[in-house]
């Protein structure tokens, strides 16, 4: 019997923003009052100031919230069903009449969208490198020389020639065929 795993994509749901909760009303009070039982003036500013961790927080869930809004109308919808709501994919299926694995590649490219939009501001941030998913393509000093090698490829040949000249004239050696096709799908010419 097949094991179930349960994969919970907590980073969306806890930064992001769900439109049909409404906002919380003691998460930060529009007015203090004063005259409320056990009330104290501090001197200074009115609102304790604060703390880094706390901005940066609220500065990622705006970066999040941003980038969910920049995702397609039924992409922003799908996951805010899946994850904010906690939907299955087959309720999903139901709903929209999609095929399941049609949903699944919506939230790969959903995830990937949100991936791209967002890995400026977490390195600038944190400083943390996501190199390790890049393109060797568009990192390589000799992109363009390459999207042009592609660009001219016979369309009814294999990429096996063109992998032998990326390998010897650019120093790629680990480029597949599944990464050439991927830099070509998704990669768009500067």
């Amino acid at each position: 019997m097949k094991k179930r795993r349960i994969v919970y994509q907590n980073w969306i749901v806890d930064l992001g923003h769900d439109p049909d909760r409404p906002p919380d009303p003691l998460a930060m009070p529009s007015t203090i009052s004063l005259d409320a039982p056990g009330a104290r003036n501090i001197p200074g500013d009115d609102l304790p100031a604060r703390n880094a961790q706390e901005r940066r927080t609220d500065e990622l869930r705006a970066q999040v919230r941003s980038a969910l809004a920049n995702l397609d109308p039924e992409e922003r919808e799908f996951v805010h069903r899946f994850y904010f709501m906690g939907e299955s994919y087959r309720s999903l299926s139901e709903r929209t009449g999609r095929a399941v694995h049609k949903l699944e590649s919506m939230n790969s490219r959903c995830l990937r969208k949100l991936r791209k939009r967002l890995t400026p501001f977490v390195r600038e941030v944190f400083g943390l490198g996501i190199e390790a998913n890049e393109c060797p393509i568009c990192c390589s000093p000799h992109r363009k020389a390459i999207d042009d090698v592609l660009a001219r490829r016979d369309r009814s040949e294999t990429y096996r020639a063109i992998l032998k000249k990326i390998r010897e004239e650019y120093g790629l050696p680990r480029v597949t065929p599944q990464l050439l096709i991927g830099h070509e799908k998704y990669h768009p010419k500067p």
